[in-house]
């Protein structure tokens, strides 16, 4: 019955043009690409043992190259070396300038320093028997000498004991720079003393 026409189909006479490929060709292209990328993925995980840990490759890192060294050569000797540094000349430290500094005040001097006198003594009988003494005194102290400010001691002396002891003052005042004569009589007779001293009291 090759000729009878099947049930549920019918025969055309026209011809079919020639497409692309057949849906139903390419499924089974795909399926089967598919199928050979998952036999080689499992091919591989079969190669690679079970724990075995993965071997991880170094980063190369930049290695710093060392700088060449000088070579130091030592001699070996028995006597010490000694080596000779720069001398340093330390810096002083700045210093404040020194404040000036006040003359002190010249202490005053005592009379007896600055007064120079010369005395003369001869015999006299009146009024009555004495030594008169005349002293020139010559005030070079820094200020003017009242009356009351130079005293002087007559002593009349014999065989080293004191006899007698007058003392005396000026009339006037004594200027700075000026003289005074004074006249002290000594009671007793020139002959009686071995020995007559005047002095300045103060």
């Amino acid at each position: 019955m090759v000729n009878s026409p099947l049930r549920g189909f019918q025969i055309s006479s026209a011809r079919r043009k020639r497409g692309g490929p057949s849906p139903v060709v390419v499924a089974t292209a795909a399926v089967a690409l598919l199928a050979a990328g998952l036999a080689v993925l499992e091919r591989e995980n079969e190669d690679i043992p079970v724990g075995t840990p993965a071997t991880a490759v170094p980063t190369p890192t930049a290695t710093a190259t060392p700088s060449p060294t000088a070579t130091v050569l030592i001699e070996e000797t028995s006597e010490w070396l000694v080596a000779a540094g720069p001398e340093i000349t330390p810096t002083p430290w700045p210093t404040a300038p020194l404040p000036p500094t006040r003359r002190p005040p010249t202490p005053t001097p005592r009379i007896s320093e600055c007064v120079d006198y010369r005395w003369s003594a001869v015999q006299v009988f009146r009024p009555s028997a004495q030594v008169k003494v005349d002293i020139t005194a010559v005030n070079n102290c820094n200020r003017d000498l009242g009356s009351l400010d130079l005293f002087f001691e007559i002593t009349g002396w014999r065989e080293g004991a004191r006899v007698q002891t007058v003392r005396g003052h000026p009339f006037e005042a004594v200027r700075r720079r000026g003289s005074e004569i004074i006249v002290i009589g000594l009671p007793g007779s020139i002959d009686w003393y071995d020995r007559i001293s005047v002095e300045i009291v103060e």
